[in-house]
């Protein structure tokens, strides 16, 4: 799959889009208001410059009566740029490591749960010395060793004291997931489940094992959180469906449902809405009436989603349940946590329901609301916040403020917490300013910032 066969790909979905929406009498402007989007935005598909997201395709799917030919097309695009990036990613990983080590080496020793330690696994160019790739390996070994010494000084069922210390474990996990870079705690907790396996295969006591394989589920729901933020949809869909798994045989109505609510997250920038919301209200009917840092998540993923598909009394109706439930929340689960919710998660939540809806006013006052309750830390929050004021300030014509914002987030942004959905929403920004803007100089050197390989 090369890049001219994904322009061309992308050249003939916007060529039939034109043709559809000629046969049905309608101007660009037109279309862009039906679809809660504008002329710019259509005119730059049209002619292939942008291919926009799946709820715009799915919208014009319904308007221009297409026949599924619209949304078939669009998959067929994304899948064809998922092969092309993933070859690109294999190719520059073998003219990496290749010259240095066997292909077998090469996948142990990248793989996210055999390195620990830092941002990006072990730094070796071609050309590299055999020292520098026995170095690996031996990193590897000891971490081995350390494993099977744990094993070997518990080697009888976990006590109270044990299962306090993995409490702790994944609780710092939860509260990492605020500021911590996402490569960094993708293999810690990927490193320290194998440990939470392990123990599970010991056959522990019953109430025991119930306590393990409820932090089973926690840590697979925020493996689905992790690699919901890298973009790695599939994945994120796989690690919530074992903790749900692990939460319903641990028997725990409230992991349960937080886990639904991670797995809701993932559907909803899987842009599978249906499911969305199904995952979300499964997530409140577990709870039943008992509020709960799930819960609340849950009805603020559904207010997204419903907002995503212009669904205005959904909305606010889903974002009142979030309200209610966040008010019932005491200790903990007020956390600055993945497993807590508090008053500055709301608020980001509504704001993008808001922001999606087109509701600037509301979008706006959220938006400042949200920035002034952010930690200093929670870099994933603040950012998207930023990029949709962004795409509030070029909806109201202020397209110079807007990609000042966009500049200001991006640059100030580490590299490796500047990918993933960030830079999504980042290159959705920069596709939805007018012309003079988008070919810009400074928009340019935005584009450049995203794609820099970490």
């Amino acid at each position: 799959m090369d890049p001219q066969q994904l322009r061309d790909m992308k050249r003939a979905l916007g060529r039939r889009l034109a043709e559809l929406r000629t046969r049905r009498g309608l101007t660009q402007d037109d279309l862009g208001r039906l679809v809660h989007s504008n002329r710019s935005t259509v005119g730059n598909v049209e002619v292939g410059r942008q291919v926009s997201d799946r709820v715009f395709w799915v919208q014009c799917e319904s308007l221009l009566k297409a026949g599924g030919e619209l949304i078939s097309g669009y998959d067929e695009y994304r899948a064809g740029e998922i092969q092309h990036r993933e070859e690109k990613a294999e190719a520059a990983r073998h003219a990496r490591w290749g010259a240095v080590l066997d292909h077998r080496t090469i996948t142990e020793a990248s793989s996210p749960i055999r390195t620990r330690g830092g941002d990006e696994p072990p730094a070796l160019p071609a050309g590299s010395s055999p020292a520098a790739a026995n170095l690996v390996a031996m990193i590897d070994e000891v971490d081995d060793l350390r494993r099977s010494l744990n094993a070997t000084l518990t080697p009888g069922p976990i006590n109270d004291a044990g299962l306090d210390e993995w409490g702790k474990i994944v609780t710092r996990h939860g509260r990492a997931t605020r500021d911590r870079s996402t490569g960094a705690l993708l293999r810690d907790i990927a490193d320290d489940l194998i440990e939470l396996k392990e123990l599970i295969s010991r056959r522990p006591s019953a109430s025991a094992l119930r306590c393990l394989t409820g932090m089973a589920a926690q840590m697979s729901g925020l493996l689905c959180l992790v690699l919901c933020r890298i973009d790695d949809k599939a994945s994120a869909l796989r690690w919530a469906r074992t903790g749900r798994l692990a939460a319903v045989e641990a028997g725990n109505p409230m992991i349960q449902a937080w886990v639904l609510a991670q797995e809701a997250h993932a559907h909803y920038y899987s842009a599978d809405f249906h499911d969305a919301v199904e995952a979300a209200r499964h997530a409140q009917e577990i709870a039943g009436h008992k509020a709960s840092a799930g819960t609340a998540l849950a009805a603020a993923i559904e207010a997204r989603t419903h907002a995503a598909t212009g669904r205005r009394k959904q909305t606010r109706a889903a974002l009142g349940r979030a309200e209610d439930c966040l008010s019932r929340l005491e200790g903990e689960a007020l956390s600055a946590s993945a497993f807590g919710y508090s008053e500055a998660q709301l608020r980001f939540h509504e704001e993008n329901a808001y922001t999606r809806l087109g509701d600037v006013s509301a979008a706006l006052a959220a938006q400042e609301r949200a920035l002034q309750l952010c930690s200093p830390g929670d870099y994933t929050d603040w950012a998207l916040t930023r990029l949709d004021r962004a795409t509030c300030l070029t909806t109201t014509g202020d397209a110079s403020d807007a990609l000042d914002t966009l500049t200001e987030t991006i640059g100030s942004l580490e590299g490796p917490k500047r990918q993933g959905i960030i830079a999504d929403r980042a290159r959705r920004v920069l596709d939805a300013l007018p012309p003079t803007q988008r070919s810009s100089s400074t928009a340019q050197d935005i584009r450049a910032l995203l794609i820099q390989p970490q």
